[in-house]
């Protein structure tokens, strides 16, 4: 079966480390939400997942082989990444930005093929009215919808394949309806059989589309588990120093912050 896995795995910045003796696996057909406070390591983490930070320790298998031996276009068809910051160096249009998540297919999808893949996700992140508009001139928001749907058709381009979809703060900048259809495109994946891992710092996003949570504090993993197990409001508060509570509302949970 496919996974991610991070094996005891530790990353260092100098003589600092930035996260230690982690380990976790992302399975096919789960959403694993990352969440703690700021500075906890999870942007690392995410890091250390895809192979851009270097490991002083571990490993991170991909199908069970490390990272360092899949070559770029193999990786790029086995996982999808969106970092917390998307820079375009080109003035691109938000259709030929969301097409860049098809590169790695160019030998078998034809130019029209491409755009088409490109336009369904555009179409499926609101952001189809900016695929002719320059990338530079979108609002935070708006190059946010078109980077999601740069990772969504990297996902959708093979129908048969299962890859990774591995987001950091998808939601930022995003107001609340676009929030919940991000992670809602990330949770149809899932459902299809993508292991997705979203590092999240809105509670309630975490526990109305995560199966599993971990809870990272000083570059440690100290929680990971079944979403209603892991977030609990006496763990909550201690872990991000203020008092939240749990309330239930429609059948589902929602959390509160109390402040200080």
């Amino acid at each position: 079966m496919s996974t991610l896995q991070a094996q005891a795995i530790e990353v260092r910045a100098g003589a600092k480390s930035l996260i230690a003796d982690v380990s976790l696996t992302v399975e096919p057909g789960e959403f694993l939400a990352v969440i703690g406070p700021n500075g906890a390591g999870k942007s690392t983490l995410l890091g250390a997942l895809v192979g851009d930070r270097h490991l002083a320790k571990g490993h991170v298998l991909l199908d069970g082989k490390p990272l360092p031996r899949w070559n770029k276009r193999e990786l790029a068809k086995r996982r999808a990444v969106l970092p917390q910051h998307s820079n375009v160096a080109f003035d691109f249009t938000g259709l030929q930005v969301a097409m860049l998540g098809l590169l790695a297919y160019r030998d078998r999808l034809s130019e029209p093929q491409m755009r088409g893949l490109a336009e369904k996700a555009l179409g499926e992140t609101e952001a189809l009215a900016f695929a002719d508009r320059p990338y530079t001139v979108l609002s935070g928001g708006e190059r946010q919808r078109v980077q999601l749907a740069r990772v969504l058709v990297q996902c959708d381009a093979d129908t048969a394949g299962t890859p990774f979809l591995l987001l950091d703060e998808p939601i930022a900048g995003l107001d609340l309806s676009h929030q919940h259809a991000a992670l809602a495109s990330a949770r149809r994946r899932a459902d299809r059989g993508l292991g997705v891992l979203a590092v999240l710092h809105d509670l309630n996003m975490a526990a109305r589309y995560a199966d599993r949570v971990a809870i990272m504090e000083q570059g440690r993993v100290t929680a990971l588990g079944n979403s209603d197990a892991v977030l609990e409001p006496a763990r909550l508060s201690a872990v991000f120093a203020t008092p939240i509570v749990r309330v239930e509302a429609d059948g589902a949970s929602a959390f509160l912050s109390l402040g200080r």
